[in-house]
């Protein structure tokens, strides 16, 4: 029975022992695959990180038909740098103005993004996902099949850098018209020339700035590149050339003579000279409708001649004093025959007559009735010009022929008269009140002298009379009344002179008033 027991004893040991060898082995096999199967498994990751990982682009891949396999990240980025500026070769544009000028809008005008790095950086990473043989799979399906990419840009244009740029062109372009115009030539009385120098006007010019602007952005915008050309429009001007030439002409002339008597003396010729001179060569502008007080349409002699003073280059020459009874030296004495050639000119002329006044007693060189006296501080002689446009006035002296010349030019007259008369007519006489005598201190018996001769008085009243092609257009028209003097004949005389039994000898009678010998 023991020994049955030491039997099995022995046998479960034995047992024992040859599980406990054979769990062994079977330990070190499995130990022994399992090292077999992580080299196994890290060949095949080294494979698949070796394709995965290689930092070049697969055979196959391409952007925009250009084979960028085997090639790096960097070495594809260069590679396709050409291409992309090939891609935006004609962006731009050639702003065309002016006389063959041009402005070229390059890209630096420009703002151009690719999507190349973004492409690039999907393509790099094609064939990474999945097991050795699906990258495998898939690089061999790129080399087969190949995939291409396309690249694809954003252009932006600088738009403010555009609108200043071209905004500059278009104010030089700019140009104003320029009115065609018509000056008076003064020194045409002396010399014979045209009484006015022409010059033409020009056209303005107006580019259409906003125009180009908005076509460039816009077809920038559309990828629509290439010429634009900035128009613009022709400013003609208000007037022309044609508008001028021929449509001034002379309306009225009138000329007085200064060859009697004492009308020729030296100092008197030199102050109708003068004032002659400071009158011809003026201008006078129509009536101002937005600035009614702009008076430049009124001329007016005193303002015109000035103070008439020795002081100011004026002579003494023979002027009437004491209301027109008699004449004595001062300066600037003559100047009235200027004032009423030229009344007479602008009433033929059909002018507005605004302030005129006849000299108390009669002149030689005007009818009687169509003076016109001035006096320094006193009295003016002003007319307007009443018509539309600019009137132009020529005053000038011919010393040869002794006469004082006036023309004025201006508009044509309206179609219903060609012509103006001005004459006067008589409208009362008042003959001379007797002899004045007076007494004088500085005077003794038996001197004497007259202060004045006995002058008649006369009023007249002056018309105007239209015509046309030699016939009267209408009945006269009233112009201004004229009156002068009369005077008694006065006589200085010593105190106490009695008229009724004192003898005023001839051979006592002096003259104060005559001009000392040189």
């Amino acid at each position: 029975m023991f020994r049955i027991i030491k039997y099995i004893a022995t046998a479960i040991v034995s047992a024992a022992a040859i599980y406990v060898i054979v769990k062994t082995a079977g330990a070190a096999y499995n130990a022994g695959m399992n090292d077999y199967t992580a080299k196994i498994n890290a060949d095949v990751e080294a494979k698949r990180a070796e394709l995965v990982s290689s930092g070049v682009f697969h055979e196959g891949v391409t952007v925009n038909g250009i084979p960028i396999g085997g090639m790096t990240y960097d070495e594809a980025r260069n590679a396709l740098r050409e291409f992309e500026k090939s891609m935006v070769a004609d962006v731009g544009f050639e702003l065309k103005y002016g006389d063959d000028q041009t402005l070229e809008i390059g890209r630096d005008y420009f703002t151009i993004g690719y999507n190349t790095d973004e492409i690039l950086s999907e393509a790099i990473m094609l064939a990474s996902d999945g097991e050795l043989e699906a990258i495998r799979q898939q690089i061999d399906d790129l080399a087969a099949h190949g995939k291409n990419y396309e690249i694809e840009y954003v252009v932006k244009i600088d738009a403010d850098r555009v609108i200043e740029e071209v905004t500059a062109i278009g104010e030089s372009l700019k140009k104003s018209p320029k009115n065609a115009s018509c000056k008076p030539n003064p020194d045409s009385v002396y010399n014979g020339g045209d009484r006015f120098t022409y010059k033409a006007g020009r056209n303005g010019y107006e580019p259409k700035t906003e125009e180009a602007i908005e076509e460039i952005l816009s077809r920038a915008e559309a990828g629509d590149y290439g010429t634009v050309v900035l128009e613009g429009n022709i400013i003609e001007p208000d007037i022309k050339l044609s508008d001028l030439q021929g449509k001034i002409v002379k309306r009225s002339s009138y000329r007085t003579s200064f060859a009697s008597g004492q009308y020729a003396a030296p100092n008197r010729v030199f102050n109708i000279i003068k004032a002659s001179g400071l009158v011809n060569g003026t201008v006078l502008p129509p009536k101002s409708s937005s600035n009614p007080d702009d008076k430049r349409y009124v001329f007016s002699a005193n303002s015109t001649l000035g103070d008439r003073t020795e002081a100011l280059g004026w002579l003494p020459a023979p002027g009437f004093v004491n209301g027109g009874a008699r004449s004595e030296d001062s300066p600037g004495g003559g100047v009235c025959q200027v004032s009423s050639t030229l009344y007479n000119a602008v009433i033929r002329a059909d002018l507005q007559i605004v302030y005129r006044i006849n000299h108390s007693s009669h002149v030689g060189y005007v009818p009687w009735g169509l003076d016109a006296t001035i006096d320094t501080g006193r009295i003016d002689f002003k007319f307007a010009n009443n018509t539309k446009n600019y009137i132009y006035i020529f005053m000038w002296v011919n010393e040869a022929k002794q006469t004082v010349n006036c023309e004025i030019w201006g508009d044509p007259f309206p179609s219903t008269f060609d012509k103006i008369d001005f004459y006067a007519e008589l409208v009362e006489e008042t003959p001379p009140s007797p002899t004045v005598y007076i007494p004088d201190s500085s005077l003794t018996a038996p001197y004497w002298f007259v202060d004045n001769e006995a002058k008649t008085g006369y009023k007249y009243q002056s018309y105007k009379q239209y015509y046309k092609n030699g016939e009267p257009v209408g009945d006269p028209i009233r112009v201004a009344s004229s009156e002068y003097r009369m005077h008694p004949k006065r006589i200085h005389v010593w105190p106490g002179f009695n008229p009724d039994y004192d003898i005023l000898y001839p051979y006592y009678k002096i003259d104060p008033y005559a001009e000392e010998e040189p």
